[in-house]
């Protein structure tokens, strides 16, 4: 189900480095095509009396997250705010508050607008997205900078962080959050992941969304050394540097290092890697060697007798 809408959602991409900051810094906002409000009507009155309550109710909440409603049709706006589980209440609060103040400039007279931060993100419509967990309005984050280790291996590992602190999230979380770290290689000794879900979600819920968003991850995040997918249901983030608060919920290990091939009686094909084996080739002096005696030479070789 979540992936379905995950393939409808509008999605932005947006390229950022951690060193030096670039133009993309947050908020980040999605202006939805709902309809437009007008100034001083009856639609804005109702956001400003969403925006005087929700940032108290949600950081008062032990899982730093609300949703509300208020007004009738065709006027009712709906919202939802949801701080990291990382946060505490005066940080939610101020970050909540701030973001309808964007919200408002940002997606000016839209009567459907999301913004997003790192310590929060908060969403108001017209539309009654909070009767649903579909997981609408996704953005993805993606650091510029690639890793040098060998890109499906790198991916494998943030699948594996990410899915175990999925899995730790859904199950033991009442803040539907956790964070995890887990080694890798000697560049980048340790990657670090953070996941979220809204808490108002069952742990089944919540698993699921973060499964659709996860296993999206090498489609719009390979090989790059940070990168995060936001939606409005769910999250998630990993860096090779720290960036979360707190000692993390899961540590994993390494993962086993792949094997080295011998290049003896092998041929040099000369293309540039970084020390694995794979079906058909090794990698050895950081180039690709072609492995002796594979079936498909052998053959090769029988046909041609």
């Amino acid at each position: 189900r979540h992936r379905t809408f995950y393939r409808l959602a509008a999605t932005i991409l947006i390229a950022f480095l951690l060193t030096p900051p670039t133009a993309a810094q947050p908020p980040w906002q999605i202006c939805g095509k709902s309809g437009n409000y007008a100034a001083n009507d009856t639609y804005q009155s109702n956001i400003r009396q969403l925006s005087a309550t929700l940032p108290k109710n949600a950081s008062a909440s032990r899982t730093l997250f609300a949703t509300s409603s208020i007004g009738s049709l065709p006027n009712i706006a709906y919202a939802l705010a949801l701080c990291r589980g990382d946060g505490n209440a005066s940080a939610c609060e101020a970050c909540v508050t701030t973001a309808f103040q964007d919200a408002q400039q940002l997606c000016a007279f839209n009567k459907d607008a999301t913004v997003i931060y790192d310590p929060c993100y908060l969403r108001f419509s017209n539309q009654n997205f909070l009767a649903t967990t579909s997981n609408d309005n996704i953005i993805v984050l993606k650091n510029t900078q690639s890793v040098s280790s060998p890109v499906d291996v790198f991916d494998a590992a943030v699948q594996t962080l990410l899915n175990a602190t999925g899995d730790y999230a859904a199950a033991n979380s009442s803040r539907r959050f956790a964070t995890g770290e887990e080694g890798f290689d000697t560049t980048n000794p340790t990657i670090y992941g953070l996941v979220q879900c809204t808490p108002d979600m069952s742990p089944a819920d919540c698993r699921s969304c973060l499964g659709d968003i996860i296993t999206q991850m090498p489609q719009d995040l390979s090989g790059s050394i940070g990168g995060r997918l936001i939606g409005v249901r769910c999250n998630f983030r990993y860096e090779v540097v720290p960036f979360f608060s707190g000692s993390p919920t899961l540590r994993l290990p390494a993962p086993p290092a792949p094997p080295k091939c011998p290049v003896k009686n092998s041929r040099k094909i000369g293309k540039q890697c970084s020390g694995y084996c794979a079906a058909y080739r090794c990698c050895n002096s950081g180039y690709h060697y072609r492995l002796p005696l594979l079936f498909e030479e052998k053959e090769e070789k029988t046909s041609k007798e």
